[in-house]
C-alpha cells in the first residue's frame, strides 16, 4: 500500500487541524512534517465518530463495496464521511484509474487477478474496484457535495514525481512526462508507456487515461489555486527541491536540510547573471524561490514551431541570436585555472581543447525551454554553475534538451545530426556527452536511480521476451500455413486427376458397351 508521502506533502493542511486517516496497511499522514492532530482508523475497522477538518483516504475508498451494502456503496461511503466533516472541511481521496495508460501497457493490479482485467472490467459488487474520472464526479455529486478538484499525479499517486490539475495540463513537450514508469509484480509490459501519453496529452485525453488522481472534496468552495507540484526525486538530498505553481507564482523550497545550501547558492547565480546584464525573473526570498507567472512564448516552442513549419532558416535564426545575446554577457570575464574538463578528469586531446572557447562563468542552465521572448529574454530556472566551461557545451545543452523534449516533433524535420553540425559540434560531442554524464552523476542519487534503472532493465527483458515469444509463436504459425497451403495444393490436384478420370470413365467405348448390355438384361 502506499508509502510515498509525496501525495500529500504539498499540501497547504491547516496548522493544528484535526485530521482523520483512513488507511489500509500504512499510514501516510503519520509521515508528514506538518503541525497537525492526527488521528487513525483503519478500512477494514471503519469506525466513525466526531468532526474533522480533512479525512484522508489515500488508496482506501476502492474498499467502498467491501464496506457498504446496496447498488450505490461509493455515494453512500462519501455521504457517511460528509457528516462528519466540520463545516469547512475536506475529503482527500487518492484512487487509481480503472483505464490508467499504465494498464494498457500491461501493469498488473493487485486488486484484479490478471493483467488487462482491470481496463475490461467494469465495477463490479463486494469487490474494490479502480474508478473513471466520470464515476468520481458521479459519486461525489450523489454524495450531495458541490465543490472538487481534481489533481493528476505521476506516475501515480503511489510514486508521485509530479502532479498536474486541470489548470495545468502537460503537452508532449513537457519534460516532466517523461516521468519515472512503476509497475508491481506479475506485470509484462507491451509498449513504452511515456511515448504513448505524450500522444495522449496532444490529444486533450490527458485527464482520461492518466494512471492516477487525487481529489480534494469540500462542502465550501475551494480556494486552492495550486496548479502543478514537482519533486527532484532522483536527486541527492543535497539537491532536492520541491516546485509549487500558484495562480501567480512559482515557489521552489528546500526538501531536506542540506538542500537550502542549494537555495543559498541559486540566490548567488540570479544575483550575478542580473550583474552580467541578464533579466532574471526570479528571486530568493525566506529560502524560496520565487518567480511571477510569465505569458510569455518560451523559446523552445518557438523553436520548436519554425521546425515543424519547416522554416529551417527561421529556426536557426532563433538559436543564433539567442547564442549571440549569451555570448555577448558571459564573455565579460575570461577563463583561467582549472577548466571543467580537467575538474572531471575528462581526457581531451589539446587540438580538440583549442577550438573550444572557455568562459568563466558557465551557467549551463541558459537552455532554451528556460527563456521567455518578451521584449528581450527572460530566463529562470537557472540552478547550475560552473567555472571554466565551453561556451559551445551551453549551445550543445540546449540543442540537446530541445531534442530530448520535442524529438517525435522535430526529428524527421530536422535531423539532430544535422543541426549540431551546422553549429560545428559534432567534433565536441563525445566529450560533451562525457562531461553531461559526469554532471547528472554528481547531482543525482546513484542507490535510486540504478534501482529504477533495474526496475526498468527488468520491464525490457519482459517485453523482450514477450516479442521473442511472439516471433517464435510468428514462426510456427507460418510453418502451419505453409503446410496448410501446400495439403490444400496436393488436394487440388487430386480433385484434379480424379475429375479426369471420371470424365474419361464416363466417356469410354467401353462404358458405353457395358450401359447397352446392362440395358438388354433390364438392369440398371
Amino acid at each position: 500500500m502506499p508509502n510515498n508521502t509525496n501525495i500529500l506533502k504539498w499540501y497547504p493542511f491547516k496548522e493544528n487541524s484535526k485530521v482523520l486517516e483512513i488507511y489500509n496497511e500504512n499510514s501516510i499522514i503519520e509521515k508528514l512534517e506538518k503541525k497537525i492532530n492526527i488521528e487513525k482508523c483503519s478500512i477494514t475497522k471503519l469506525k466513525l465518530e466526531g468532526e474533522y477538518d480533512y479525512i484522508t483516504l489515500i488508496g482506501t475508498y476502492e474498499y467502498a463495496p467491501t464496506i457498504y451494502e446496496g447498488n450505490k456503496p461509493y455515494s453512500n461511503f462519501l455521504k457517511n464521511l460528509k457528516k462528519h466533516l466540520k463545516p469547512d472541511g475536506k475529503i482527500l481521496l487518492a484512487i487509481d484509474n480503472r483505464l490508467g495508460i499504465k494498464y494498457f501497457a500491461g501493469a498488473k493490479s493487485e486488486y484484479y487477478n490478471k493483467i488487462f482485467e482491470v481496463v475490461e472490467s467494469e465495477i463490479r459488487e463486494k469487490r474494490p474496484n479502480l474508478l473513471l474520472k466520470r464515476e468520481l464526479e458521479k459519486f461525489i455529486n450523489e454524495a450531495g457535495f458541490k465543490n472538487y478538484k481534481f489533481y493528476y499525479p505521476l506516475p501515480d499517486y503511489v510514486n508521485t514525481n509530479t502532479i498536474f490539475t486541470d489548470d495545468f495540463l502537460p503537452k508532449s513537450n513537457h519534460s516532466k512526462i517523461v516521468y519515472p514508469v512503476n509497475y508491481g509484480e506479475e506485470s509484462i509490459i507491451i509498449f513504452n508507456e511515456i511515448n504513448v501519453m505524450k500522444q495522449i496529452c496532444d490529444n486533450n485525453k490527458f485527464a482520461d487515461f492518466t494512471n492516477s488522481y487525487l481529489v480534494e472534496i469540500s462542502n465550501e468552495e475551494i480556494n486552492n489555486d495550486i496548479k502543478f507540484i514537482n519533486y527532484n526525486i532522483f536527486r541527492k538530498d543535497k539537491y532536492k527541491l520541491a516546485l509549487i505553481m500558484g495562480k501567480e507564482n512559482v515557489e521552489k523550497y528546500a526538501e531536506t536540510q542540506k538542500a537550502k545550501k542549494h537555495i543559498e547558492n541559486i540566490s548567488k547565480y540570479i544575483e550575478n547573471l542580473e550583474h552580467l546584464g541578464f533579466k532574471v525573473l526570479e528571486k530568493v526570498e525566506n529560502d524560496k524561490i520565487i518567480s511571477k507567472i510569465a505569458n510569455s512564448e518560451e523559446l523552445d516552442k518557438k523553436i520548436v514551431s519554425k521546425i515543424k513549419e519547416e522554416n529551417i532558416e527561421e529556426a536557426y535564426k532563433e538559436i543564433k541570436n539567442w547564442y549571440s545575446y549569451i555570448k555577448q554577457r558571459l564573455q565579460k570575464e575570461l577563463a583561467k585555472g582549472e577548466n571543467i574538463f580537467e575538474k572531471y578528469k575528462i581526457e581531451i586531446p589539446n587540438q580538440i581543447k583549442e577550438k573550444m572557447q572557455f568562459i568563466k562563468n558557465g551557467y549551463i542552465d541558459l537552455s532554451f525551454e528556460n527563456v521567455f521572448c518578451e521584449d528581450e529574454y527572460v530566463f529562470y530556472d537557472q540552478e547550475w554553475y560552473f567555472e571554466n566551461v565551453p561556451l559551445e557545451f551551453i549551445l550543445y545543452r540546449a540543442i540537446n534538451n530541445l531534442y530530448n523534449y520535442n524529438v517525435s516533433k522535430i526529428e524527421q524535420k530536422l535531423n539532430r545530426k544535422d543541426i549540431l553540425e551546422k553549429f560545428n559540434l559534432t567534433t565536441f560531442i563525445p566529450y560533451f556527452e562525457e562531461l553531461e554524464s559526469k554532471i547528472q552523476k554528481e547531482i543525482l542519487d546513484e542507490e535510486t536511480v540504478n534501482e529504477y534503472r533495474n526496475r526498468l532493465s527488468k520491464y525490457n527483458v519482459n517485453l523482450q521476451e514477450l516479442i521473442t515469444d511472439n516471433k517464435e509463436l510468428t514462426k510456427q504459425f507460418l510453418i502451419l500455413k505453409e503446410q496448410k497451403e501446400k495439403l490444400a495444393k496436393e488436394k487440388e490436384e487430386i480433385e484434379n486427376k480424379y475429375n479426369i478420370l471420371l470424365n474419361e470413365y464416363n466417356t469410354s467405348r467401353a462404358w458405353k458397351v457395358i450401359k447397352g448390355f446392362r440395358s438388354f438384361l433390364g438392369r440398371k
